[in-house]
C-alpha cells in the first residue's frame, strides 16, 4: 500500500472522478486485497467501492470502465479493468514469492497458453501460467489436475501431466478448461453481496463453449482412463 499522506489525496481523486460520472455519492475504500480488485455495493446514501490501490492515478478510460463496471455490472468494462490490473500486477501482493514455472520437461505451458488464447479467446485472457509445485510423495487419494485461482490470476497445471506419456491434446484440454474459467469470471464483491459475484463456474455458457473444443471427450477419457497413475506421479 502507498504511504497514507500520498494515498489520501490520490484517493479522494478517483472517488471524485467516479462520482462525476456516475452522479451520485462514491465512499471509497482502499485495500490490497488480492483476491478482489474491484468491488461494489449500492446504498440509499450512494455506492460504496472497495478498490485496489493499483487503480490510484488510473486513467479517464479505466476510471469510466470502473462506473460502468459499478452502474451496469458491464462485462466488457470488466475486462478492461481486468486488463488494466494485469498491466500493473507487480502491485498486487502475491502469496507465493516464487515466480510460476511454465518450461517443464516436455510442455511449455506458455506456449499452450498462447496458442490456445489466439484461437479461442482472441487474445483476451491475461492471466499467469505454470506448473504446481510438486507434491509430497504422500499417497495420495485424489488429484487435482488443474485449474484457474481467481485470486492471484493464475492457472496452474499438476506436474504429474508434464511427461512422455500424456498427449498434447490432454495438456491442452486442462489449459483450455482453466482458460474459461478465467475469460468467464469477473471481480467478486468480498463483502457478502449477490452484486458484482461471477457467475456460477459451469454455466449453461461455459458447458457451451467447452463442448465446442474438439477432442474433449477423448482428453476427459484419457485423463480418466489414467487417474490411478497421475495420482502416483
Amino acid at each position: 500500500m502507498p504511504v497514507r499522506e500520498d494515498a489520501i489525496p490520490l484517493a479522494s481523486d478517483l472517488a471524485r472522478r467516479l462520482s462525476s460520472v456516475l452522479g451520485v455519492s462514491v465512499h471509497l475504500r482502499l485495500t490490497d486485497n488480492r483476491a478482489t480488485l474491484v468491488s461494489f455495493r449500492r446504498t440509499p446514501e450512494g455506492l460504496k467501492l472497495r478498490v485496489h490501490h493499483l487503480f490510484l492515478g488510473a486513467p479517464d478510460e479505466v476510471v469510466h470502465a470502473m462506473a460502468r463496471y459499478a452502474s451496469r455490472n458491464d462485462a466488457a468494462a470488466g475486462e478492461v479493468l481486468e486488463a488494466y490490473a494485469h498491466s500493473r500486477r507487480t502491485l498486487v501482493r502475491r502469496e507465493r514469492g516464487a515466480p510460476l514455472r511454465s518450461r517443464g520437461r516436455c510442455f511449455d505451458l506458455q506456449a499452450h497458453f498462447a496458442r490456445l488464447n489466439a484461437t479461442y479467446f482472441a487474445n483476451r485472457v491475461r492471466v499467469d501460467i505454470g506448473w504446481a509445485r510438486k507434491p509430497g510423495r504422500a499417497r495420495r487419494r485424489s488429484i487435482h489436475l488443474g485449474g484457474y485461482d481467481s485470486r492471484l490470476r493464475e492457472i496452474r497445471i499438476h506436474p504429474a501431466l508434464d511427461r512422455p506419456s500424456v498427449p498434447a491434446y490432454a495438456v491442452d484440454y486442462l489449459v483450455f478448461h482453466a482458460m474459461l474459467h478465467a475469460d468467464l469470471s469477473r471481480p467478486e464483491d468480498d463483502t457478502g453481496d449477490t452484486e458484482g459475484r461471477c457467475a456460477p463456474e459451469h454455466t449453461p455458457d461455459f458447458l457451451a463453449r467447452e463442448a465446442a473444443f474438439p477432442l474433449r471427450e477423448a482428453a476427459q477419457r484419457w485423463l480418466a482412463d489414467n487417474l490411478t497413475s497421475l495420482m502416483r506421479g
